[in-house]
């Protein structure tokens, strides 16, 4: 939950963004590598609160403590984007919810991303039978792999939709299912226009969830972003539940590139 102080904006500080309309999902990205500048660097800790530095600045690797800031003040400069420059990046104050979680339902995930242990054996650790059997049936070990991280960034990006976290929303509890126009998927069956991605509970296959809607897409040609939200009352029930994106690439207080209808998005299912 976020609350803010009000703060007389610069008009050139942060490009202000009409709030999407309805079924649409606005999506932000920076790229860590091309932040290089230290002064820019600086300028970005600068807007972080006291917490927010300590937890960065105690971060022993210099990547992961790059892209913890980065993370921090995306989340602070987008948002304030949407308050017709009514309110400073460094005025935005959150809290978290009971389980020391946000409830904001998005992952991302490299496609390279190495795994240290048999996908089989991780996936039969922590998915659900049917997921195991869906991966199982691919023979070809890296479209194995990459099903894998597409499964694996579907479900972080609901359980972060709940705000609970991996601890109290374990993967195996949920199945996470692609279903294209004539029916659910058979396991081993690559189907990159899958129509919808549905939610059922793993023990009960027959308790389909219809209040989340999702979308997984290709980021940059080198990772997978997952989108997760519950769906609007006037949408239950109607159609796909589809997300209409638009997607920028960031370098806050620098430059803004809309990248939607570019191949830096490439929809795989749940886009319309």
């Amino acid at each position: 939950m976020i609350s803010a102080r009000k703060w007389l904006a610069s008009p050139s500080l942060l490009a202000p963004i009409p709030l999407p309309r309805p079924r649409e999902t606005h999506f932000w990205y920076i790229v860590p590598d091309e932040v290089q500048q230290p002064s820019l660097l600086n300028q970005y800790m600068d807007l972080l609160s006291t917490s927010e530095r300590d937890d960065v600045s105690c971060m022993k690797d210099d990547k992961l403590r790059k892209r913890a800031l980065l993370a921090r003040v995306l989340v602070r400069s987008t948002l304030a984007r949407y308050t017709n420059q009514q309110l400073h990046p460094r005025s935005l104050n959150f809290r978290k919810n009971n389980y020391g979680k946000p409830e904001i339902g998005i992952d991302v995930e490299e496609k390279q991303r190495k795994l240290r242990n048999n996908i089989l054996s991780f996936a039969r650790r922590y998915f659900s039978r049917h997921e195991v059997d869906y991966l199982q049936a691919f023979s070809d070990p890296e479209i194995q792999r990459q099903e894998f991280i597409k499964l694996w960034t579907l479900k972080e990006a609901y359980v972060k939709a709940l705000g609970r976290g991996f601890s109290a929303a374990p993967f195996s509890a949920f199945t996470i299912r692609f279903r294209g126009g004539e029916g659910m998927h058979n396991p081993g069956e690559l189907r990159s226009d899958a129509s919808q991605i549905i939610l059922e509970a793993s023990d009960d296959p027959k308790n389909l969830t219809d209040n989340w809607k999702f979308a997984l897409f290709e980021l940059a040609s080198s990772h997978y972003a997952a989108i997760c939200i519950e769906k609007d009352d006037c949408i239950k029930g109607n159609g796909s539940g589809s997300l209409r994106l638009k997607a920028w690439k960031t370098l806050p207080f620098v430059e803004d590139e809309c990248v939607s209808g570019t191949d830096a998005i490439v929809s795989i299912s749940g886009l319309l």
